[in-house]
């Protein structure tokens, strides 16, 4: 049975993009396989518009780290703190990358 433990967006910055205001977004999808535990983890980075006429445009410009998937063999009761662990390690590596 797959159970969904991680689903998450988080901010960690903000830049202009074209004129319109932007936030810097980290994202985790994590679910845990009990029967194989087996802990996967979909991590993506985007740029979300925040300006109201912009809202719902997204944007991935190459300098973002390309969405990855992470997997792990774990049983389910350390799989929750792997995931968070897996997407603070995602923020950190994207953080490295912004714009200055």
């Amino acid at each position: 049975m797959i159970h969904a433990l991680l689903d998450t967006t988080q901010v960690i910055g903000k830049m202009e993009l074209d004129g319109v205001p932007h936030e810097i977004c980290a994202e985790a999808l994590a679910s845990h396989d009990r029967h194989g535990n087996q802990l996967t983890v979909n991590l993506r980075a985007f740029l979300r518009a925040t300006r109201h006429d912009h809202i719902g445009e997204v944007a991935t410009p190459a300098w973002l780290p390309a969405p990855q998937t992470v997997t792990e063999h774990v049983e389910a009761e350390e799989a929750h703190a792997m995931a968070a662990d897996i997407f603070t390690a995602w923020r950190h590596k994207l953080a490295a990358v912004l714009p200055h």
